[in-house]
């Protein structure tokens, strides 16, 4: 019986081995093997800090791009909401809130090139001015004058405007900016207000009078002008002899506004022909203060007018006279002084003549910005196609402005139109504005400056902007 037993007991461990086992060898086989895992090495933040000007922030792909000062090195950091954004008082501040040109302090992680923190920076010497107006940028010297004080600028001196970087010469005095400086040094300049132009029409009545629009242009009406004049809504104000007219004007920036003085302009003056006979025939004349050739009739406005006469050997002659006539002749003989002062003259005629030649070729070359000499070389040596300019500001040279681009463009100097490029015009000291008009684009100015250094000056822009090509299609 125990070994009948036995015997069954043998038989289910069997039965077992064959059936049971094979089920779990084959269970083990359906489930892939797989090799051990070590974690991968990550490397360590790397943690650098940085002191320099924010020149591109791109929100939408989460970039910052950073200039470091005094070093001229740029980086592109990657950035994400957890970075750690402050103002200079330690509050949390959005991203779009940091202006381009702000000097900051950054932390980034150097092995991804990632954004920490960045903080406004309050170190000592940062300083922010801000609703500049009237800055003169000299770029002879590298400098820039703002409310009466000059500064020196660093030599990577960046410049914005509607957040994007420009150059620093497309800056014109017009502007309204904001300026960072470290250790009263300029390093980054933002247009806050930007400039548009204004072209006139209409304005033959008031030629050769003044006029006064935007922050502070005030020039003669000359042909053709084209003023550079910041962004605003302004009154244009025109006078010329004591006339006054004046209409609302709106500028935008970059564009170009056209104004019609039509409905303001001054209604022409009675005029009469007057013709003066006066003894000697040598006599300097002046009316109302201005050297006149009386060799013709002389047209004047009707009404009260103030005469000098002067000449030598003989006693000056100042009145006044009325116009209220179509033509008049006006007779006037001037008395001479005692005869014996009046010999010697006489003796010396031919002397005097030869000196006044001289003074008037001498008085020239003065109001030329040279002396006798080189007004006389400078005469023989340019073309005569060079163009002079009436500017109010600044001493003309004997040198000239070669401007060679861009060409096609009208070409204006401090709002007066002087030709199509390419041009030359007279060299004048200081600080100006070249303005290029074309139809069809966008117009732009650029500030220069020149000095009298004995040499002439050759300029290239680049060409003017078309304006369909920014229109979305």
């Amino acid at each position: 019986m125990n070994i009948q037993k036995k015997h069954y007991n043998r038989i289910g461990i069997f039965l077992l081995l064959v059936f049971v086992v094979p089920m779990f060898i084959l269970a083990g086989c359906e489930r892939p093997l797989t090799p051990p895992t070590y974690d991968e090495e990550v490397e360590p933040v790397d943690e650098v800090e940085l002191f320099g000007i924010v020149y591109g922030l791109d929100e939408v792909n989460g970039e910052i791009k950073i200039r470091t000062i005094g070093y001229e090195t740029e980086h592109i950091l990657t950035f994400t909401g957890a970075a750690d954004v402050k103002n200079k008082y330690g509050d949390i501040m959005p991203m779009s809130d940091v202006e381009l040109g702000s000097i900051v302090e950054v932390v980034y992680d150097a092995n991804r090139d990632k954004l920490l923190s960045l903080y406004m920076s309050d170190e000592v010497g940062i300083s922010k001015v801000e609703e500049v107006s009237g800055a003169v940028f000299d770029y002879v010297e590298n400098t820039v004058r703002i409310n009466g004080t000059t500064y020196p600028m660093i030599d990577d001196v960046m410049a914005f405007s509607d957040n994007v970087q420009i150059e620093i010469n497309e800056i014109c005095s017009e502007d309204q900016l904001t300026v960072w400086m470290y250790n009263d040094k300029v390093c980054a300049v933002y247009v806050e207000l930007g400039h548009g132009y204004v072209r006139l029409s209409d304005y033959a009545s008031y030629m050769g009078g003044m006029v006064e629009i935007g922050y502070d242009v005030i020039v003669p009406v000359t042909e053709d002008m084209l003023l550079t004049v910041r962004e605003g809504t302004y009154e244009l104000r025109i006078t010329k002899d004591g006339e006054v007219g004046t209409k609302q004007v709106k500028v935008m920036k970059n564009q170009e506004t056209n104004i019609s003085l039509a409905d303001i302009a001054i209604q022409p003056k009675e005029t009469g022909s007057v013709m003066f006979k006066i003894t000697p025939g040598d006599a300097k004349v002046y009316i109302d203060g201005k050297r006149v050739n009386t060799e013709g009739a002389i047209e004047l406005t009707y009404g009260k007018h103030k005469l000098n006469i002067l000449a030598d050997g003989y006693k000056s002659y100042s009145g006044t006279f009325t116009v209220n006539f179509a033509y008049k002749i006006k007779e006037y003989t001037l008395e001479k002084t005692d005869e014996s002062s009046d010999t010697k003259k006489n003796d010396s005629t031919t002397e005097q003549g030869s000196t006044k030649e001289g003074s008037s070729t001498t008085e020239n070359s003065k109001e030329a910005g040279g002396t006798t000499e080189n007004t006389m070389e400078n005469s023989t040596t340019e073309s005569s196609a060079v163009k002079d300019v009436s500017t109010t500001t600044g001493k003309k040279t004997s040198n000239k402005v070669i401007l060679t681009a861009p060409i096609g463009a009208s070409v204006y100097f401090d709002g007066e139109y002087l030709g199509i490029a390419p041009i030359s015009f007279t060299k004048v000291t200081g600080s100006h504005i070249i303005t290029f008009s074309q139809t069809g684009y966008l117009s732009k100015s650029y500030t220069v400056n020149f000095t009298d250094d004995g040499k002439d000056v050759t300029l290239a822009y680049d060409n003017l902007v078309l304006i369909s090509s920014l229109i979305d299609e």
